[in-house]
This record gives C-alpha cells, sequence and structure tokens, in this order.
C-alpha cells in the first residue's frame, strides 16, 4: 500500500488545543515556524473539559503536598498570562474552604497551607458568616480561609493563550480530527480524518475524555471519563450584591456525607450567575459525546436542595446546567508522562477533575518534555509506573 506524501515536518505536534493543549503551544519556544497544534473541534467547542468562563485557582490544596510545585509555578504562569496579553484574566477573590473541624477538606487545607507557608487564616463558622453573609452555616463548622486564591477567567485565558503562541510562530488547526499516531523513521507519523498527514519529532498528546479511546489504549486501562454537570443560579434581586466579586470568594464546601460542593462568583457578563457544582458526586461513565446532552432532572434537584441550605439568597433552581467530562485517573491524580509504547510522544491526561488551575505549569513541563528542556518542576508523582501493579480498570 503506498503510503501518501507527508505535507509536512514540524519540531513538535500538539494533538488537542482545550486549555493543556493551548498551554503547552503557548509555552513552547518562541518565534518557531515548526510547532503546530491541531484539535478537532472549533475554537469555541464547549463539550469537552477546557468550556466554561471560570475556574478556581487556589494553594491551600487539600488534596496533598505534592501539588505545591506545580500550583507555584503556575501562580506564576497565570500572573505572566495576565501582564502580557494585557488583559484581566484573574479577579481576586480569595477562597473559603469550609467543612466539619475534622473534615478531609479542612484538614487537607490547613496542613498543605502550613506545610507550603500559604497565606491562610482559620476561621470559625461565625466569622466566616461575618465576613461572607451569603453562607448560610453553623457555628461549629470551620473555614480556611485564603486570601490570594482567586478565580481565572478561563475562556479568555485559553484564548490569549493560543493567539500568543500563533504571534510567536506557531500553527493552530481547528476542524481536524487526528485518527492516528505512529512511529516513524522521523519521529512519529501524524494522520488526520481530511487525509493530512503530518511528521513530527514529538508529538503531544492533550485531548482530554478521547485520549485512550482514539489515540493512547495504553491509558484505557487507567482513566475513567465520567459526564458531570456544572449549575449557575441567580441571586435573587435583593441580593445581588452579595454574590458580586467583591463581596463572595471562590469556595468549597464538604458536607456531612462528604459530598464536596464548589462555586465561584460571576467574573463575567457572559455567566447567568453564581456557578457551583458537585466535585465528587454526580459523575456517570460515559464515552465522551460531541452533541450536547441534558443534564438529568434528579441531579436538578439533587443540586437544588443542596445549594438551597447553604445560600437562601439564590434562586432554589439552576438558571443553567450543562454537562462537562472529567477524565478520572485510578487514584484521582494526574498522569503527565512519555508514552511507553512510542517514545517520540508525551502525554498530559488530566486532570481528574480538578486541573485547570495547573495548566500553564503542566503545559511548561510537557513544552520541555518535548524539546528536551529541563522542567521547572519534578514530575515524578504523575508518572504511568506508580500504576504499574494495576492491570485492571475502574
Amino acid at each position: 500500500m503506498r503510503i501518501k506524501k507527508v505535507n509536512n515536518h514540524y519540531d513538535v505536534i500538539v494533538i488537542g488545543l482545550g486549555i493543556m493543549g493551548a498551554a503547552t503551544l503557548w509555552r513552547s519556544p518562541k518565534n518557531s515556524s515548526k510547532i503546530m497544534g491541531i484539535d478537532a473541534s472549533s475554537p469555541t467547542y464547549s463539550r469537552g473539559s477546557s468550556q466554561g468562563a471560570s475556574r478556581i485557582f487556589r494553594q491551600a490544596y487539600w488534596k496533598g503536598c505534592k501539588y505545591l510545585p506545580l500550583l507555584r509555578q503556575a501562580n506564576l504562569l497565570w500572573n505572566e498570562l495576565e501582564q502580557t496579553s494585557q488583559m484581566q484574566l484573574i479577579v481576586r477573590t480569595g477562597g473559603i474552604f469550609i467543612g466539619h473541624e475534622h473534615s478531609r477538606l479542612v484538614a487537607g487545607s490547613i496542613n498543605t497551607a502550613m506545610e507550603g507557608s500559604v497565606d491562610h487564616k482559620i476561621w470559625t463558622g461565625l466569622k466566616i458568616k461575618n465576613n461572607f453573609p451569603a453562607f448560610n452555616i453553623s457555628e461549629q463548622m470551620k473555614g480556611v480561609f485564603e486570601p490570594g486564591a482567586y478565580a481565572i477567567s478561563a475562556s479568555n485565558a485559553r484564548s490569549c493563550m493560543l493567539n500568543q503562541a500563533v504571534k510567536s510562530g506557531a500553527t493552530a488547526v481547528f476542524g481536524d480530527c487526528v485518527t492516528a499516531i505512529e512511529n516513524h523513521k522521523r519521529g512519529v507519523l501524524v494522520k488526520t480524518r481530511r487525509g493530512q498527514i503530518y511528521v513530527a519529532k514529538s508529538v503531544i498528546v492533550t485531548t482530554g475524555p478521547w485520549i485512550a479511546k482514539y489515540l493512547m489504549p495504553e491509558l484505557n486501562h487507567l482513566l475513567d471519563p465520567r459526564q458531570v454537570p456544572v449549575y449557575w443560579f441567580k441571586p435573587k434581586n435583593s441580593s445581588k450584591q452579595l454574590f458580586s466579586a467583591d463581596h463572595f470568594p471562590v469556595f468549597l464546601y464538604e458536607r456531612q456525607d462528604g459530598s464536596l460542593l464548589y462555586g465561584l462568583p460571576s467574573i463575567c457578563n457572559s455567566e447567568p450567575g453564581v456557578k457551583i457544582g458537585f466535585h465528587n458526586r454526580q459523575q456517570t461513565s460515559e464515552n465522551p459525546q460531541w452533541k450536547s446532552v441534558p443534564v438529568q432532572d434528579n441531579y436538578i434537584n439533587d443540586i437544588s436542595e443542596a445549594v438551597s441550605l447553604i445560600f437562601p439568597e439564590l434562586e432554589k433552581k439552576p438558571i443553567c446546567a450543562i454537562n462537562c467530562y472529567y477524565t478520572m485517573s485510578i487514584d484521582e491524580s494526574f498522569l503527565i508522562d512519555r508514552s511507553q509504547i512510542m517514545e517520540s510522544v508525551y502525554f498530559a491526561s488530566v486532570c481528574s477533575g480538578h486541573g485547570f488551575k495547573f495548566a500553564p505549569a503542566i503545559g511548561d513541563a510537557l513544552a520541555n518534555m518535548a524539546f528536551e528542556r529541563q522542567c521547572a518542576v519534578p514530575l515524578s508523582e504523575f508518572g504511568v509506573q506508580r500504576f504499574n501493579s494495576i492491570s485492571c480498570k475502574f
């Protein structure tokens, strides 16, 4: 069988231009025309893991201290992106992380904050209510307040990354799906649905919930794509100021049953209200679809009941509900590594629902790996080797 003529040769091709791919393209060497990013969808596609107007950034990280080096690097790069783009990408709201005194959220946030010298304060339930009167919580609750936490203007940040990368010489291609990656004598052969064939010295795969099914089946037993809903709630007419970014922080809230709510104030006109969702609840294992799937009514009732108890000044029913995707690993952490089958292929399969905030640091690390440069932060905690003894899927 004759091989179709190769169209172009590149140093690096990034497959998937959600936030991780965009960050990788942005952090690749400047003034190079031999870097390309390619994505199957349009630049404004909203059914994956990177859509939406806002995300939380925090460093008092309840999931553990191993994330601190990446968080510090990401914080520096988020601020650099905002400065170089001359756009407001960061809204400095502060963050409050609430639970009962011995909850995983409160204990973990305090531990990481203390170990990492993250500025924080420990507040009683009464102190939280006095400072943020939108919250209706008991005095027995505890909170970790992180003054330096903030909301990221997510879709604008991704656009800025892509724009800066293209201005620096990179190529970004949308609307063409990569169907295969194969070893090649000059690196990696990349084939697309439109019949394009490229060769790159290295390839970086950041296709989120599609990664294992379509391009990297070696990861299939380690990953589980899950459909997860997110909601927006409208403040009651008399309470709009309570939920403004000047008066309402980004937050996490652990309930007595261990379920975890997160939320952010509306930080731009495109958001219809306060964004709230469950982090570890209402997850449905499902291969990603290209079409929009309505959120289940029982999920809407579930979140409405939870929100009405904590925020009585929000309308009880969400004004908007959409599904997105988490790509869950077995231990709910990240996978950032080199392929064990194709040595010139690197990947990041994040983020188990908590990776957006890390994107600049992960993109920087992937670019450094592909261009054989020193990584700014250690990545051994996030390699595939930690699962070498695991052979079964979820």
